[in-house]
């Protein structure tokens, strides 16, 4: 009776662990992202939806930072490519028997009819595809892109912007369908549900062409927290499963937590303060390089990121290709700085500027504090304006609106320093991430022959690059901050968490509890 009871006892309580096991593997991934997605349509999206897309829609190539075999290239909706002799012809064998979310097929149709919609919305980061002459579709499942000049189109397709392949009813739609929440891509999960400025659900896709496995999550919740103190909150009590926002004070907290995991590693992302070469006072070359004068770049990066960046060098960061350490770079020099307040010939009483940043970033914040009080020993007065990152870029994007002085962290569309170059600064209009509102045609010139050398002799591209970042400095169009370390918290019981400097999100499907 006594070793009957043992038996009974020792059942209940394997149920209960077996319950409480099957509870645990049901229960969503919590993902606390600092900005909601502000743009659902794929071939538009350029900021923060990278999350989210590259979750619920897939690209023809994934870009893998630990590929073996002489390629950071692996297979994605595209089982291989190649290219012709002379450059010009990329031949891709897509993948068979792939389904979008809607029950729509994949097919070479569908991946054409993808590309050139992005090309003709020409918004986002749709310049990607600016070297394509014609794309073709000699069967189902090949396709075949042709350019003006020899391109890098492997690497473009793996891209995390405008390159993601999407069902034809939903292009169908059109934008408005997309930006109410709506979305219909090959990727391991889809959209259940988006309750604006809250969370957006997600659920696996039973349909999906790479199978499931045991103990990958069904359900994922991206939860909007934009307080970096309440995201350290939710990881601590365990409401949260990753968070990626908490400034370098809480970091350090975080990471001596023996349930909480900080994951570091290199990345291309890199912070800079655009300023404003259209709107007074900033207008003026010699009161934009006294600016560039009283950063002190050092002390930010040392004090302000502790230990999480390094001072910038250009505009692109030292782990990409086309980073010049020669580039003659301003520095803290506050005596230096009020001579060209004087040279500017703009009397005291215009000294007054205003800088917007991302309210929820202590880094920005500190930052701005340390060059406010510098700029008080030269007689500049800096006005601070915190706020949301969608209205912040809203309102940069109009001269009216804009401020004198905008933050700015940039993570590149694909592995290329042109995404940095072209996306900030390259003239265009309307304004849509030049928010410097900078034109020169020397500079656009640069970078177009940059561009067309990229695939051909990365040497010539790189001089070129190097030449118009000089420009960029000595025009002194930003104050370029800092190349960030890639950072992601999580809690230790979530297996699989990885960075990938391609890639500004955390790949859900290859994770487990």
């Amino acid at each position: 009776m006594k070793h009957l009871r043992k038996w009974a006892v020792a059942l209940v309580a394997s149920l209960s662990l077996g319950g409480i096991a099957m509870a645990q593997a049901d229960r969503p991934l919590v993902y606390a992202m600092y900005a909601d997605i502000k743009d659902w349509d794929p071939a538009i999206a350029a900021s923060t939806e990278v999350i989210l897309l590259s979750n619920v829609y897939e690209p023809l190539v994934w870009y893998d930072s630990k590929a073996g075999g002489g390629s950071a290239l692996r297979p994605a909706l595209a089982t291989a490519w190649s290219v012709s002799k002379d450059g010009l012809e990329w031949r891709f064998t897509l993948r068979q028997g792939v389904k979008f979310h809607d029950g729509e097929p994949f097919d070479a149709a569908a991946a054409k009819a993808s590309i050139e919609r992005t090309k003709k919305l020409a918004k986002g980061s749709a310049f990607i595809w600016d070297n394509v002459q014609s794309i073709s579709t000699p069967d189902a499942h090949t396709l075949v892109i042709r350019t003006k000049v020899p391109t890098a189109v492997d690497l473009i397709a793996s891209s995390q912007y405008a390159a993601y392949m999407v069902s034809p009813k939903a292009m169908a739609a059109g934008t408005d369908w997309f930006n109410q929440g709506n979305a219909a891509g090959t990727g391991p999960y889809q959209v259940r549900k988006w309750t604006r400025g809250q969370e957006v659900a997600l659920e696996r896709f039973d349909g999906y062409w790479g199978g499931w496995k045991p103990g990958q999550f069904s359900q994922v919740k991206l939860k909007l927290v934009q307080e970096a103190s309440t995201q350290a909150q939710l990881i601590r009590s365990g409401e949260a499963d990753i968070v990626t926002l908490p400034a370098a004070d809480l970091v350090k907290a975080l990471a001596r937590d023996p349930k909480i995991a900080v994951l570091r590693g290199p990345s291309w992302r890199n912070t800079q303060f655009l300023i404003n070469t259209q709107k007074a006072p900033t207008n003026n070359l010699k009161f934009r390089q006294a600016l560039a004068h009283a950063w002190d770049y050092k002390g930010v990066a040392d004090k302000i990121y502790e230990g999480g960046a390094s001072a910038a060098t250009g505009l692109i960061p030292s782990t990409m290709w086309g980073h010049d350490a020669r580039l003659k770079m301003p520095r803290l020099d506050l005596q230096q700085a009020r001579k060209l307040l004087e040279a500017s010939g703009l009397p005291q009483s215009q000294w007054k500027i205003a800088a917007s940043y991302v309210g929820t970033s202590e880094e920005y914040k500190n930052s701005l504090l340390l060059f406010k009080a510098n700029l008080e020993k030269i007689g500049v007065q800096l006005e601070l304006r915190p706020g949301p990152w969608g209205k912040i870029w809203d309102d940069a994007k109009r001269l009216d609106s804009a401020p004198n002085m905008i933050s700015m962290t940039w993570w590149p569309t694909y592995g290329t320093p042109s995404d940095w170059l072209i996306g900030l600064f390259r003239s265009e209009s309307p304004a849509v991430f030049n928010l410097s509102h900078y034109a020169n045609p020397k500079y656009d010139a640069l970078i177009n022959a940059g561009v067309a050398e990229e695939a051909r002799d990365r040497a010539q591209a790189t001089a070129k690059y190097s030449q118009a970042q000089q420009l960029l400095i000595d025009d002194a169009a930003a104050i370029f901050v800092a190349d960030l370390q890639g950072r992601v918290i999580h809690r230790k019981s979530v297996k699989g968490v990885a960075l990938n400097p391609a890639y500004d999100a955390v790949m859900f499907y290859g994770l487990s509890r």
